[in-house]
């Protein structure tokens, strides 16, 4: 087995079955969270014909690197189904990180593509921390309009959309992002109201890098009441699965059904361009009576498994730098301690 780091994988990628990859897995996505401190390589894995690719976004701390997958979701993707190679190839990817002076690396696993099984057998000393963090919605796209609309929309929501509708509210979907400036005041604001966290809050140049980058693979959705921009959303896709990614909307419009009419619009546009699974993600918490993930369920009941990874490949380094941070930092700890980077804080 062969392993080495690359900054350009693309091309790889393009290889693979388009239901193995996604989006967020490609580089011209991770290249959005770069900075200076923080860029975006792939430890890639081969033998033959077969390959293991893992992208991530690398920082450095007192010397060491650490990881961690980009906003949204990653870990490792391989082109063939074989779990004993699979197994073997992540084997190869921790040791080669470890032996690259790598400490610890944080992954967030994507729930459509199952990927945390790849890691399910890894030996002890591989060992990945593998935890199920929530359950998330996706609607199947694959079906018929009709089909989605009476068998996946929930009646409650349909009457909600047809509400929206009654209200003259108009969605349209923009390939261009005519109204992207206005989206991202809206949005902006949204988490303002929100008091978000400041994982969901982002400087200008990403949202227009976004629109650069992923021209082609993404659009604009937009629900407008006498001309009046009240909810909008980022929805990004690949040749297999779509996402709901940013969204922001108006408060004061919250009654009229605007976040129903956009999703359910924007799952009839990823029908129109052949994706076959639309993610909606899940709530902000674990529950299952989370307000928003039981919004997005009554969008289709299509449950998805989503977990994170923790790995540390300097057991005694990673210990002492953590110890040092809790000395530190005690008012942090109730906030930030059970994060694997938490030092960075």
């Amino acid at each position: 087995m062969r392993c080495e780091i690359l900054q350009e994988w693309d091309d790889i990628l393009a290889t693979f079955q388009k239901n193995n990859c996604d989006i967020y897995f490609f580089k011209k996505y991770l290249s959005l969270y770069e900075s200076e401190k923080k860029h975006a390589l792939c430890a890639v894995c081969s033998e033959n014909s077969n390959i293991m690719i893992m992208p991530y976004l690398r920082s450095e701390f007192l010397g060491y690197y650490d990881f961690e997958t980009a906003y949204g979701y990653g870990g490792p993707i391989s082109n063939i189904e074989d779990p004993d190679w699979c197994n073997k190839a992540f084997c190869a990817i921790h040791d080669y990180l470890k032996n690259n002076n790598y400490l610890c690396g944080f992954t967030r696993f994507h729930p459509l593509l199952d990927n945390e099984r790849l890691v399910d057998a890894v030996s002890e000393e591989h060992k990945i921390q593998v935890i199920y963090d929530r359950q998330t919605i996706a609607i199947d796209t694959s079906q018929s309009l009709d089909e989605i609309w009476t068998k996946q929309i929930s009646s409650k929501n349909r009457n909600m959309i047809r509400k929206a509708e009654k209200n003259q509210l108009v969605y349209k979907t923009e390939f261009n992002f005519e109204s992207f400036d206005e989206f991202i005041e809206l949005y902006n604001a949204t988490m303002k109201r929100l008091t978000a966290d400041d994982f969901y809050h982002f400087e200008q140049e990403y949202f227009y890098k976004l629109k650069e980058s992923l021209a082609g693979n993404s659009f604009l959705g937009t629900v407008r009441k006498g001309g009046k921009l009240i909810c909008s959303a980022i929805f990004m896709y690949s040749n297999y699965y779509g996402h709901y990614h940013l969204e922001g909307s108006d408060y004061n419009y919250s009654g009229f059904g605007a976040n129903n009419l956009l999703l359910w619009k924007a799952a009839c546009e990823m029908h129109e361009l052949g994706i076959k699974e639309f993610h909606l993600g899940g709530g902000t918490s674990s529950s299952k009576n989370d307000s928003l993930f039981k919004f997005k369920k009554v969008f289709s009941s299509n449950e998805k498994r989503f977990f994170i990874g923790k790995e540390i490949f300097n057991e005694p380094v990673y210990r002492s730098i953590c110890t040092e941070w809790e000395r530190n930092n005690s008012s942090k700890i109730s906030i930030f301690g059970n994060r694997l980077l938490k030092y960075r804080y």
